[in-house]
């Protein structure tokens, strides 16, 4: 049953070496829950209704740099804030365009989940979308402290399968560049730098101090994008302007915006797509590029640059670099790892393949055709069978729940018997880990010198464990019983209720799954004992009983959780066997074996010792074995005779 189907790109996050661990992130103690990041050189608010930069509308901070890292923010400077603030970010599925902007105008799509979460130089975001049932949005801001740049990872969770198996996923921002007097919103805005492709890296550049903020991301999946205004999440993969002859170029100036788009295809419900980007920022473009591949920004590697791009240098400003000749070519590469969940009913599986891609990539944008590689990797397991094994475990203590008509040592002769129990036990079963605990009272009251009725009350609780769960299980166990004697047999009858409450919480892969659920047993017993002597009596009988437990329904992760159908099982058995009692030095000394029909073969021996004419103290040991499932447990009881 293939049930996921997870995305990754190639590149890992790399952390930037400094010394200095303050922690650069925080809550608005000024405006009602919004984020701020905030080190010497970048201040930046974090919307916690939209999930993009900004504190809403015009509010400051937007996005703040110092290029001498003095912490010194001119307001007035803000990239984000002056006129019309235009910052977000759009998923488009099956062709709809949703949507989420700083501006809060009420038209967003995407719905908060509990506000901003503050880590230590990270604030993370997480929503949802009332049209997309299961898909889910997290982005992950992060603020190094002394990092010239903001980085975000964004992951969605894919809630069913896109129609055409295609997603795209855009950011963009409207990059009013002012650090200068005479800057404004109209900025140089251009695709590439240097050796960053032009699907890599999208520029605004001031028209007069030059300083440059940039949509940055070493991802191979990426496209960049200059547009008017557009929201579009598919929109951000070329440019708006164009020469005298009407050809498309990377540069240009305009009151526009800036973007990234991210694609993919074969997608299905439960992946995880990962987009990884920076927002950059410098007194010129170079030096933005240069401090986020040294600080290994959008998803690259500290000090390096993707094996596809050609090196990054000076070459003056974006807009003057792309207006010349100069190309990047090279090969680009990216992996999809794909997961088939299956089970068989006692082991759950997880398979594994990963598939590489890899294709040339020109300055232009144009790419060649796609070679793909797939490799098969390790196969992950768990067992799924902790409710049969605890059934079946279940199954052997109810057999210890009879009522039988002995004083320890012999046949009882008083009156009144009250027995209290003291149960533990161990079981061995398929690598599972099991014990049993438990107390019980049962009364036998004489009626007449022929007749005994009983009644019984038992708590027992099960623990079953291994390497991947940790289950338990509690019984709640009521007793009647009818006894007759006569010369030379004894009738014994009993009826018997247990009522089970199960719990389950297993791991598969890096998946949890947790459920509860209940269920009871009832059953009646027959047993004819044959008194061949005082000391040897063989005995035979039958059970016939109803088994229930209800419906599983499995929480945690979606895409391995299970649905166990609710379980409905009648019993019946055969029984034979026999009990030996003797009297050694003022203890009665006793066992017992038998075997049922249903496969179950059980031993018991024990001692038991008069405190006083009315009391006995009895200490016993059983085994009971069906299958692979051992259950070895020792019983302390003490009796009253009334």
């Amino acid at each position: 049953m293939k049930k996921l189907f997870w995305f990754t790109t190639v590149a890992t996050v790399a952390l930037y070496p400094v010394f200095a661990t303050a922690d650069t992130s925080s809550i608005s103690t000024t405006t009602t829950g919004m984020g701020v990041l905030e080190n010497d050189y970048v201040k930046a608010g974090v919307n916690k209704d939209t999930g993009t930069f900004g504190s809403g509308g015009n509010t400051s901070p937007g996005l703040l740099f110092d290029s001498l890292g003095t912490g010194t923010f001119n307001t007035s400077y803000d990239y984000l804030t002056p006129g019309s603030p235009f910052d977000g970010w759009s998923i488009k599925i099956d062709g709809t365009n949703y949507t989420n902007n700083n501006a809060s105008t009420g038209g967003e799509t995407w719905t908060d989940s509990d506000g901003l979460s503050d880590g230590d130089g990270t604030l993370t975001w997480q929503g949802t979308n009332s049209d997309l049932s299961g898909w889910q949005v997290e982005h992950i801001y992060s603020l190094g402290a002394t990092s010239q740049y903001i980085d975000i990872e964004t992951n969605i969770t894919a809630g069913s399968s896109a129609s055409d198996s295609t997603v795209y996923f855009g950011r963009f921002i409207d990059p009013d560049a002012r650090a200068a007097d005479g800057d404004s919103s109209a900025t140089d805005n251009v695709l590439g730098y240097s050796g960053i492709p032009d699907t890599n890296v999208a520029f605004s550049e001031a028209t007069t101090s030059r300083y440059a903020l940039g949509l940055y991301s070493t991802n191979d999946n990426v496209d960049a994008g200059i547009t008017g205004w557009t929201t579009d999440a598919d929109s951000y993969t070329t440019s708006k302007y164009t020469d005298s002859d009407g050809n498309t170029v990377n540069y240009g100036t305009g009151d526009d915006t800036i973007g990234l788009t991210w694609v993919w295809t074969g997608v299905e419900a439960g992946d995880i797509l990962t987009a990884d980007y920076s927002y950059i920022f410098g007194p010129s473009a170079f030096d933005a590029a240069d401090e986020a591949i040294d600080g290994g920004a959008g998803g690259g590697t500290a000090g390096e640059t993707p094996s596809s791009w050609g090196s990054v240098e000076d070459v003056g400003s974006a807009t003057d670099a792309a207006s010349g000749s100069a190309t990047v070519t090279g090969t680009a590469t990216s992996s999809l790892t794909r997961h088939t969940v299956s089970d068989d009913g006692e082991v759950q599986t997880v398979d594994r393949t990963k598939t590489t891609s890899t294709w040339d990539v020109y300055s232009d944008g144009t790419t060649g055709t796609a070679s793909a590689t797939t490799e098969t990797l390790p196969t992950f397991s768990a067992r799924v069978d902790q409710y049969s094994i605890m059934d079946t475990i279940s199954t052997g203590i109810n057999k210890t729940f009879v009522v039988t008509p002995w004083k320890e040592g012999g046949i009882s002769q008083a009156k009144t018997t009250v027995y209290l129990n003291g149960n533990y036990g161990t079981v061995n079963t398929d690598n599972y880990d099991a014990k049993i605990m438990g107390t019980g009272i049962t009364t036998l009251l004489a009626l007449k010198d022929d007749w005994k009725v009983g009644i019984s009350f038992d708590r027992i609780q099960l623990t079953i464990d291994n390497t991947d769960s940790d289950n338990k299980m509690s019984k709640t166990h009521v007793g009647l019983s009818n006894i007759l004697e006569n010369e030379n047999f004894i009738f014994a009858t009993d009826l018997n209720f247990s009522y089970n409450e199960y719990e389950v919480n297993r791991r598969v892969y890096i998946w949890e799954n947790n459920s509860d659920t209940k269920g009871y047993d009832a059953w009646a017993s027959q047993r004819v004992y044959i008194k061949l002597s005082d000391n040897l009596t063989p005995y035979l009988g039958g059970s016939i009983g109803r088994f229930t437990r209800d419906e599983v329904i499995e929480e945690g992760y979606f895409l391995s959780s299970r649905t166990i159908n609710k379980k409905k099982e009648t019993s019946k058995y055969g029984e034979l066997g026999v009990r030996a009692n003797y009297s050694i030095y003022g203890a009665d000394v006793f066992g017992q074996a038998s075997y049922s029909t249903d496969k179950w073969l059980s031993a018991d021996a024990g001692i038991s010792y008069d405190m006083t004419e009315n009391s006995s103290i009895s200490i016993l040991a059983s085994r009971l074995q069906h299958d692979d499932v051992d259950i070895n447990k020792v019983m302390l009881r003490g009796s009253l005779n009334f």
